[in-house]
């Protein structure tokens, strides 16, 4: 107990520090509400694996993977080197299963650090998780309302607010990793865009893109081709000549061959076994799901298999599931928050031909609309199961709001 009474008093310290360079009584009632939901959120995860779950579940089993991975270091069974990456474990599968999934490894051993730190308390190290995943989201959302103020409150309710977000980027899950980098990474590229001398903040983008890399390399394979193509077409001069339609056919040919290009970086792809391997992810998910199970249709092919099922896919992952799919009381309360996704989105597509957008918002729409698009299909092709997709969708879907929230809080603004 003294040990959570010290990080507590730590995460405190931290807390007021940044509390105090917030100007404006609003911003500050915000960021103190979303950071205590945030902790909450993590403890709640907590509670719901080793209650409700009955102590089983990925956070269980990633704390139990960090705790025997500093134990072996303790007990001088691996050396420092090998228990912070600079040497090849020697541990049996048995003894160490973590090391045959690589994205796992990586973000298990990153808790066998924290695990060291709060002397293996997982209430600690889940309060840190959520509160530092906490601070890059706030970080990110307070740097973009400076460039779009009219959306204040729309982008703080899209990045901050949205139930199933705030509580799947929580407490000891790698999805709290991923939002930390991911967030990090889009508030260093709106501070590098105000100064292009603040060459310092590459030095948070590199780690961020690496730490994608190594926990969600899907996540970096669809971004940073949007990302670096959407910054240099809305900004570069020798474009002006161009018509839009022309931009965005030059557009979508560099964002092709980028991203294949990057993609190409990584194991899965270059292997050529893309369509394999989605397919046999989808099975195995599929035949070990009892419940929640989103069902495709099947095909002898891999490649067939892939593309007659991405247009389900893609609606299931971003408008799914639907208030009769639900199958607990979680599910419920997602599903209600797809409904009211879906009558929002209904609504700014129609509203959205009464209105005329700049050449920045067409762009970043579009940017939205694709990176949402591949993961969502891609992921849920990939795990077709509801309960896993909540969590994964993390990674696009507060984009998504953004989007429809800043379309619709463009009429309003245009009745006025």
């Amino acid at each position: 107990m003294i040990g959570l009474f010290i990080h507590i008093l730590i995460i405190a310290a931290v807390f007021i520090a940044f509390n105090r360079r917030i100007s404006g009584m609003d911003d500050k009632i915000i960021f103190s509400t979303f950071i205590l939901l945030k902790i909450s959120c993590g403890i709640l995860i907590g509670f719901l694996y080793w209650s409700y779950y009955g102590g089983v579940g990925d956070t269980i089993y990633f704390y139990e993977q960090a705790q025997a991975l500093f134990q072996y270091f303790q007990t001088d069974r691996i050396s420092f080197s090998k228990w912070v990456g600079f040497a090849p474990l020697s541990l049996s599968h048995p003894e160490f299963s973590a090391q045959s999934e690589p994205r796992t490894f990586f973000f298990v051993r990153l808790m066998s650090f924290l695990y060291a730190i709060t002397q293996g308390n997982y209430l600690s190290m889940s309060i840190y998780l959520s509160f530092f995943s906490g601070l890059a989201t706030w970080a990110f959302a307070h740097e973009l309302v400076k460039f779009s103020k009219e959306n204040k409150f729309v982008i703080y309710i899209s990045l901050l607010f949205i139930p199933s977000v705030i509580f799947w980027s929580s407490g000891l899950l790698k999805e709290s990793l991923m939002t930390i980098a991911l967030y990090a990474l889009g508030f260093s590229i709106l501070k590098w865009q105000t100064n292009f001398k603040k060459w310092i903040y590459t030095i948070p983008v590199i780690l961020s893109v690496l730490v994608l890399w190594k926990i969600k390399y899907y996540v970096p394979i669809a971004l940073l081709p949007i990302l670096v193509l959407t910054l240099l077409f809305y900004r570069s001069e020798f474009l002006l000549k161009f018509t839009f339609p022309k931009k965005l056919v030059l557009y979508f040919i560099f964002l092709i061959v980028g991203g294949i290009a990057i993609a190409f970086i990584h194991p899965v792809f270059h292997s050529g076994r893309f369509f394999e391997l989605i397919r046999i992810s989808h099975d195995a998910i599929a035949q070990n799901s009892t419940e929640a199970v989103i069902h495709f249709q099947q095909t002898e092919s891999d490649v067939l298999f892939v593309m007659q099922n991405l247009p389900l896919a893609w609606f299931t992952g971003i408008f799914r599931p639907f208030l009769w799919e639900a199958f607990s009381a979680f599910s419920l309360f997602w599903a209600l928050e797809k409904s009211v996704l879906t009558l929002l989105v209904i609504a700014a597509i129609i509203l959205s031909f009464k209105l005329k957008f700049t050449q920045t918002e067409k762009w970043w729409g579009i940017a939205i609309l694709i990176y949402a698009s591949l993961l969502s299909s891609i992921v849920t092709l990939a795990t077709p199961n509801f309960g896993t997709l909540i969590r994964y969708e993390v990674a696009y879907m507060p984009f998504l709001w953004l989007l429809v929230l800043m379309v619709l809080n463009k009429y309003k603004h245009n009745l006025k």
